[in-house]
């Protein structure tokens, strides 16, 4: 047995029976059943943040989480060399798959009870690394970045596979992230985080398929990145996951917003926000701009593949999302 590793799961006021590593966690078999601990690269304070939410969640009847354990000292975490660990439960579920409509219809159900229980809570509102930031001033910073990029390939006389196609797409993506950036100006997006900051919305951060466990029971885990912010960044953030993982439409919008409001009510005036988040192309700048950083002789195959897939998906998202159009 790791005896490193045996000395947390003690501190955390378990006694150990077993315990394997799985990357950079451990999974610990215990006199109270079967633990998870994991390092995490936040500070202190938003691990109480997190933690307060989390116990929230659960008087409010929304217990489909990965709760803290707290140790002897009754904190939800423990430092050890300057590394901070937190205990869970081990959740051996399947993740989540958006190719299957039950998975999926399963995630908006609980994202909803998520938004909708998480609210109202009180916190020490203080705290900086508790909001996000200006989702604005991050799209024109990008912008800038798009814009830069575009530039540097201008000047070049030979140019890669990859800087032609970009060089071809530029002008679609550059006008659409104008347009989203048009439309949260038209439509006071700021409106919303006064909304958020008012009712104590949080958003998880992190929507990902290895976050959301489907069982007879389903969960959302790894909470380490939440923010007090309106939950239509999480609903935006889902949606052109799913967009990405499953492009035959299956599932059309309106069932995914429909099937949320149903939990978590959406006003109509959100829909032309939800619209610039999913629009502006976030994935499409990242994506060369990982290009232009690593450049030029050589371009990874994940990356020239992540273009590919952007532009193959790029008709379909335009008119997935037409229908709410502004």
């Amino acid at each position: 047995m790791d005896e490193f590793t045996s000395i947390l799961v003690q501190k955390f006021n378990f006694k150990p029976k077993y315990i394997r590593r799985k990357k950079y966690m451990y999974i610990c078999n215990t006199d109270k059943g079967t633990k998870l601990i994991r390092p995490v690269n936040i500070d202190t304070d938003k691990i109480l943040f997190v933690h307060s939410i989390k116990q929230h969640l659960i008087k409010q009847g929304f217990n489909n989480i990965d709760c803290y354990y707290t140790s002897d000292e009754n904190l939800p975490y423990i430092i050890n060399e300057n590394i901070i660990y937190i205990m869970t439960d081990y959740i051996d579920l399947e993740e989540c798959d958006l190719s299957k409509e039950s998975h999926t219809k399963n995630t908006i159900e609980l994202l909803a009870n998520f938004h909708k229980l998480s609210q109202g809570f009180k916190i020490n509102l203080h705290k900086e690394n508790i909001y996000n930031l200006d989702i604005k001033n991050i799209f024109i910073k990008k912008l800038e970045i798009l814009n830069k990029m575009k530039k540097t390939v201008s000047k070049q006389k030979k140019l890669t596979d990859f800087e032609l196609a970009f060089i071809k797409t530029f002008d679609y993506f550059y006008k659409n992230a104008v347009e989203s950036i048009e439309i949260l100006n038209k439509y006071k997006y700021e409106n919303l985080n006064n909304v958020a900051k008012k009712n104590i919305m949080i958003c998880h951060n992190k929507i990902k398929e290895e976050n959301i466990l489907i069982g007879k029971k389903c969960y959302l885990t790894q909470f380490e990145n939440i923010t007090i912010d309106h939950f239509v960044y999480d609903l935006a953030s889902f949606i052109i996951r799913y967009i990405k993982k499953h492009p035959e439409d299956y599932l059309k919008l309106e069932d995914i917003l429909i099937t949320y409001s149903n939990i978590n009510y959406i006003d109509g005036s959100i829909l032309p926000i939800l619209y610039a988040l999913i629009k502006f192309p976030n994935r499409y700048i990242e994506t060369c701009q990982s290009f232009f950083e690593r450049r030029r002789n050589f371009t990874p195959i994940s990356i020239s593949s992540d273009l590919e897939n952007i532009l193959y998906l790029k008709d379909f998202q335009e008119n997935y999302i037409s229908k709410i159009k502004c």
